[in-house]
Formats: C-alpha cells, sequence, structure tokens
C-alpha cells in the first residue's frame, strides 16, 4: 500500500447507552457514533485506530469496499433538507464516489450529513456482547464489515 492509499473504515455501533463508561463514550461521540445502528466512515490512522481499540466493546468495525460504500452513500446518504444524495447532486459539488472513498473530498465538504443510520441488520446479531473472534459481533472483522453492512442497507 503506497503512502497515499488509505484504508477506508466503517465503524457501527451495535451496544447503547445503558451503563457505559464516560470516556468510552466520550470516544463514541467524538466518532459520532451516538446511537445504535449508526455507521461512520473514516480513515484508518493512528488516531482513529486508538479511538476504536477504546470503543471496541460497543461497536464493530472493518475495511469497507468501493461497492458497499457507494450503495450506503447513495441509500442513506443525506443532505440538507434530509433530501437523498443523488449522483447528480456530487457532480454538482464536483465529487466523485471515488474522491469521497478515497478522502481526496471530505463528506462535510459535499454537504453530506454523517453518520448513517441504518436498519438493524436482516437475521439479526449473532451476540452483543461476544468479539467476532469468539463467533459474537463487536470488534474488528476485517473485511467481512461489509456483510454485515449489507444486512443492514
Amino acid at each position: 500500500m503506497s503512502e497515499k492509499e488509505v484504508k477506508t473504515i466503517a465503524a457501527v455501533r451495535i451496544r447503547g447507552r445503558v451503563n457505559v463508561n464516560k470516556r468510552i463514550e466520550d470516544t463514541m461521540r467524538l466518532l459520532k457514533l451516538d446511537r445504535t445502528n449508526t455507521c461512520v466512515i473514516i480513515p484508518y490512522n493512528k488516531y482513529y485506530k486508538g479511538m476504536l481499540q477504546k470503543a471496541k466493546d460497543y461497536i464493530t468495525y472493518g475495511e469497507i469496499n468501493k461497492d458497499t460504500f457507494k450503495k450506503i452513500l447513495l441509500k442513506w446518504g443525506r443532505i440538507e433538507g434530509n433530501k437523498k444524495v443523488t449522483e447528480e447532486y456530487l457532480k454538482e459539488k464536483g465529487a466523485t464516489i471515488d474522491d469521497l472513498y478515497s478522502f481526496k473530498k471530505k463528506l462535510k465538504e459535499v454537504g453530506i450529513k454523517v453518520p448513517f443510520r441504518l436498519h438493524p441488520p436482516r437475521k439479526g446479531f449473532k451476540a452483543t456482547r461476544r468479539p467476532f473472534t469468539m463467533k459474537g459481533d463487536l470488534g474488528y472483522r476485517g473485511d467481512k464489515i461489509n456483510d454485515l453492512l449489507e444486512r443492514m442497507i
């Protein structure tokens, strides 16, 4: 991976607000994950890595592919006035889906609201209190985040 290529990470909040440590809640607020079933798309760097590690017991995250990103953006992306994002709107703003995926342009610069509010996944979660490595849903899941997001779209 070259220096200019950035991993694109999707983070989804799974667990609610009750009995959450204040520091973890503040971290999730900085990530803009205030509610369950909300998703943010962020670049993978050392700052976000620490935040994701701190909130791993309440969220799941992994590398999102371009197709899933496009589906989320066009289905759940909203602009001012709660209107859907369209490809025509992006052309109007001088952005493409590739630019947004590779963080050449930020979602806020284009006027897209963050986070994306998704449905709960079809057929539900496996276990919201167990890590992904132990047949649960929490923590890092690599590119398998795309399967979860497909069920939530």
